[in-house]
């Protein structure tokens, strides 16, 4: 039964749930000049669009995404523009020409890379991505990742007006925690994940409250509106049911993001939606002589979704060639260079170890055990040896785990590795000066509080 004063507190709560929530509009929301610049920026482009497709008149041009649907971020404001090809042209040719519309129409560029290749610039100071797609019919013929963003944008349009400032809390409340983004990097939640959830959910407090209840084989399926159990986590694609929207969703990143909602609903704070600048302790590291050993690189030009797991790769090969040593934990990161981190439970090994051989009943194992071996003893009815360690230090076993087997640590990341790598220890540590890398490291070695992961 329930007291008042249980009473009390629940309306205490979702009085306090409310009151962040709309401090919290406040951070997501755009403001009013930033929508006037996005709106100068997107008649201007529109004007370049117009003019430079006039020499292509079986192309046409689309407004999606974020922007598109005005679920754009404060302060996050990117306009990306599909350039819709038929579907009879050849992908050279889309691309080429995808490439040339792109560069004419911002004011400077770079390349990147998706499925494949598009334009990334600006116009009038804002960020915008021309990005070549095929003109389908169906989501069933889909040629790239890229064909499925038309079919993605008709299907939320309508469904997601009058929610988008609901999509704007949860996005900032992902990203806050750095679990936004489906890129290989983060392997959080995408965009289009954030809205179909909002979508199906109705808001984002509703999100947070059924989250919590979430398992790795929860079945959340859009198009059927209902939620069950199976395999895996999976959330159906309403344009391709055979589709898993959170298939980049990592099963930690899910585990952070339903103890964060645990969290926000036990102790509702506006510092969920913050992000955190985090120091790392270089005292505490020294103090705490952990043996933590850094692998430091070149970084190989290869775009990050590449990296990335080129990077977790090499970081299994080393952790699954070095067991003796008690490996704990790994993490890895790049910024101008690479970094692979790795945490031991022992620093040194005895030059010798205690290796196994038959029982002594065992007379045919007996006599090839004795040919093998040297330094032999009967321990409970069963041949041992001492035999002796190759390496004695984790950080002799890693350089060599390295040279032999950098062709199975992915490609580009084993020939930087073939070709030179530091290795650092101890206090030498903090001679890496790189912030992202401090960050990574105190993520590794779990610096940061509970409630930050």
């Amino acid at each position: 039964m329930i007291s008042i004063s249980d009473n009390v507190i629940l309306l205490n709560k979702a009085s306090s749930l409310m009151e962040i929530i709309e401090e919290a509009l406040k951070l997501v929301v755009p403001s009013e000049e930033e929508v006037e610049k996005a709106k100068r920026a997107e008649k201007e482009l529109r004007r370049r669009l117009d003019s430079v497709l006039a020499k292509y008149p079986n192309l046409e041009y689309r407004f999606l995404g974020s922007y598109a649907r005005n679920t754009w971020l404060k302060g996050n404001l990117e306009i990306d523009v599909f350039i819709l090809f038929p579907e009879d042209k050849p992908i050279e040719e889309l691309e080429k020409v995808g490439l040339e519309i792109g560069k004419a129409v911002v004011d400077e560029y770079e390349l990147r890379y998706a499925a494949h290749p598009y334009v990334h610039g600006k116009v009038l100071g804002v960020d915008v991505d021309i990005v070549p797609c095929y003109k389908l019919k169906s989501p069933d013929k889909i040629r790239s990742a890229v064909d499925r963003t038309p079919f993605h944008h008709n299907w939320l349009k309508e469904r997601i007006r009058g929610k988008e400032n609901e999509v704007r809390l949860l996005k900032q409340f992902l990203k806050a925690n750095e679990i936004y983004g489906a890129e290989y990097k983060v392997r959080g939640f995408s965009g289009y994940l954030c809205e179909l959830l909002i979508v199906f959910y109705g808001s984002f407090l509703n999100v947070i409250k059924n989250a919590v209840r979430w398992t790795r084989k929860t079945v959340i399926d859009i198009p059927n509106g209902k939620v069950y159990r199976n395999d895996e986590f999976f959330v159906v694609d309403p344009v391709d049911p055979k589709r898993n929207v959170a298939a980049n969703l990592s099963l930690d990143r899910l585990a952070k993001f339903v103890q964060l909602c645990r969290d926000f609903l036990n102790k509702p704070s506006l510092d969920f939606f913050i992000p955190k600048d985090y120091d790392f302790d270089a005292e505490k590291f020294v103090r705490e002589d952990r043996v933590v050993i850094v692998i430091a690189f070149e970084r190989p030009n290869v775009v990050e979704d590449n990296l990335y797991p080129q990077l977790e790769k090499a970081c299994k090969v080393v952790f699954n060639n070095t067991k003796e040593f008690l490996p704990m934990r790994f993490g890895y990161t790049a910024d101008d260079r690479c970094y692979l981190i790795f945490e031991y439970g022992v620093r040194e090994l005895s030059r010798f170890y205690k290796h196994m051989g038959p029982i002594f009943e065992d007379e045919e194992n007996v006599k090839r055990f004795l040919r093998k071996n040297e330094r032999v003893f009967i321990e409970n009815g069963r041949f041992w040896s001492f035999r002796e360690r190759k390496h004695t230090k984790p950080q002799d076993a890693i350089v060599e785990v390295i040279r032999k087997n950098w062709k199975g640590m992915g490609k580009d990341v084993g020939a930087k590795l073939k070709e030179n790598f530091e290795i650092y220890m101890g206090k030498d540590i903090l001679k890496i000066e790189s912030k992202e890398f401090r960050k990574c490291l105190a993520k590794t070695l779990a610096e940061w509080k509970p409630s930050h992961f």
